[in-house]
């Protein structure tokens, strides 16, 4: 059995490695141009690094789906230099993509997105700080990003919203310990300001909690800019860890090893959205689908998820939990009444 938790850990760990690298990679790159005596040479001049490699201008960029997340400009003796920090994402505002079953109940009141939203980090006060973006969600996440030798780039922190105004919001940050391992080098470097906030970072990527095939499915059609881990990576892993009834803890810890960026809970004829690093629910959805037997933990086709060789059901804690139907459980772990 420990064999096979050291294979299993091992294949989760390399696949939020390969969802990271993936996202670094082909989503996101810094193309940059020094040495230019005029602004207005930056339009036309074909950039170096990244995947521009001397080849692509800015306009070229642009017109090729990439946005700009962020443009730090610099002088030095009378030359100007430029990097540009691009993210492509053609995804739309997830209430305006159509939807056979799902309808928005507007439950930020703001127009949520998974499309990635870059700001400057400036006047970094108490681990906190400013941007000039209004509207956004408390509990909207992203991570801090360091620039450095024109195109490269180190992931420093986390970030999450913890108020906003219509025309500006407040961003504190945490620890970026997403992928714990001893083998991963990782840097003593903090927010300073300058660095990047990406918020929203990799909101494309989700768990999907469902009761059953149906409605596991119509999510998975409804949602298609977002990527859905299968759940049966979620349900072999608590087969392994002897875990029947995944706490809000085995879910976050899940997906945040995997690198998800959000997690889909369906229940009570409707789709919860959250963020999975602050567990904040970011959008609801009606969700009248017809259920007809709703399966425990989950809709999973890993059967026989059973809990501890020592007896629990006699404490009245994990008693409680097996008496809970689906719904219940869930609402229990988001928190709703």
């Amino acid at each position: 059995m420990k064999k096979m938790k050291k294979t299993f850990n091992k294949a989760l760990f390399l696949g939020a490695i390969s969802l990271l690298s993936s996202n670094l990679l082909a989503d996101e790159t810094i193309c940059y141009k020094n040495g230019l005596d005029l602004p207005s040479q930056i339009e036309t001049s074909k950039l170096d690094g990244g995947i521009c490699e001397g080849k692509l201008t800015l306009n070229d960029m642009k017109k090729s789906g990439w946005d700009i997340l962020d443009i730090q400009v610099t002088t030095s003796q009378n030359k100007l230099s430029y990097s540009y920090y691009f993210y492509k994402n053609t995804n739309q505002a997830l209430s305006n993509t159509p939807k056979t079953y799902a309808n928005s109940l507007n439950y930020s009141k703001k127009e949520f997105s998974i499309k990635p939203i870059g700001a400057k980090v400036v006047n970094l006060k108490d681990n906190q700080s400013t941007i000039e973006i209004g509207n956004l969600t408390v509990g909207q996440s992203g991570i801090v990003v360091h620039i450095y030798d024109n195109d490269k780039r180190l992931i420093v922190a986390n970030a999450k919203v913890i108020s906003s105004t219509p025309t500006s919001s407040v961003v504190e940050y945490f620890p970026f310990d997403d992928l714990k391992q001893d083998a991963i080098p990782t840097t003593k470097r903090v927010v300073t300001n300058n660095d990047v906030i990406v918020l929203n970072y990799m909101y494309n990527q989700s768990l999907l909690i469902a009761p059953d095939y149906d409605s596991f499915q119509a999510v998975r059609s409804d949602f298609k800019q977002n990527n859905f881990i299968h759940s049966d990576i979620f349900g072999t892993k608590l087969k392994v860890n002897n875990q029947p009834f995944p706490t809000k803890e085995d879910i976050q810890k899940f997906a945040i090893e995997q690198n998800l960026g959000t997690i889909f809970f369906v229940l009570d004829s409707k789709v919860y959205i959250l963020d999975t690093k602050t567990f904040a629910i970011l959008d609801v959805y009606s969700f009248p689908v017809n259920i007809k037997e709703k399966q425990m933990p989950f809709y999973t086709r890993v059967e026989e998820i059973k809990g501890p060789l020592i007896d629990f059901s006699s404490i009245p804690f994990f008693s409680d939990k097996e008496d809970l139907g689906y719904d219940d459980y869930y609402k229990q772990i988001l928190g709703l009444k």
